[in-house]
């Protein structure tokens, strides 16, 4: 439908399930009571897992393209081929960044980095979004500098203060959250002011 919702993801799925899958065939069984850790923040998601890599070496000193696979728990890795959760060789990782590098928005700044010590390893995948170009810095207070969606969001204040944060997802298309992120930074920049609580109040454009 061409005039149909269309959701905008900020991070490719299948990188999501790569990492996932990658740090739970590599990691360290034998350290009693660590876990697979998977944190979510604004703008990004980090991966981290008990155990660095096999080798001894560390993955930010090497290039993810020629990096070998060296795996930890072998029948682990071959039943999750067979699942179709991972390849059968180490491409893990350049997956992780090829999936990244195909969604609407990424930049070269939102290339993941991968990080390990000899006792860790950690997977970071950025949001891919445009709110990198909103201003140098908090207090900036150029409406000229606003993205787009920002821009599209002072207009649905402008007709309608008391919309909430849900009735913009769903209009502009994109995550809720995405939504928050975007309200937050105007509030931060002096462009917006919320007066109530939740979704009672109204937006208030200075």
């Amino acid at each position: 439908m061409p005039d149909g919702r269309k959701n905008k993801p900020e991070y490719a799925e299948r990188a999501v399930l790569e990492a996932m899958v990658n740090h739970f065939i590599h990691r360290d069984y034998t350290v009693m009571g660590a876990e697979v850790h998977l944190d979510i923040y604004d703008d990004r998601l980090t991966v981290t897992s008990p155990g660095g890599m096999y080798n001894g070496m560390l993955i930010q000193n090497l290039d993810i393209a020629n990096v070998s696979s060296e795996r930890r728990n072998p029948i682990l890795a071959n039943v999750m081929a067979q699942l179709d959760y991972m390849e059968k060789r180490g491409s893990g990782l350049t997956r992780i960044c090829n999936e990244t590098k195909a969604l609407d928005g990424y930049k070269d700044e939102l290339k993941p980095v991968f990080k390990s010590t000899p006792t860790q390893f950690q997977t970071v995948i950025f949001a891919s979004t445009d709110m990198q170009n909103v201003g140098d810095k908090v207090g900036d207070m150029s409406e000229t500098k606003l993205t787009e969606r920002q821009r599209k969001i002072l207009d649905l204040v402008k007709d309608s203060p008391t919309i909430s944060a849900r009735q913009m997802s769903e209009t502009l298309s994109v995550s809720q959250r995405t939504i928050e992120r975007d309200l937050s930074l105007l509030k931060k920049m002096g462009i917006l002011k919320h007066e109530g609580k939740d979704n009672d109040g109204m937006w208030i454009k200075k």
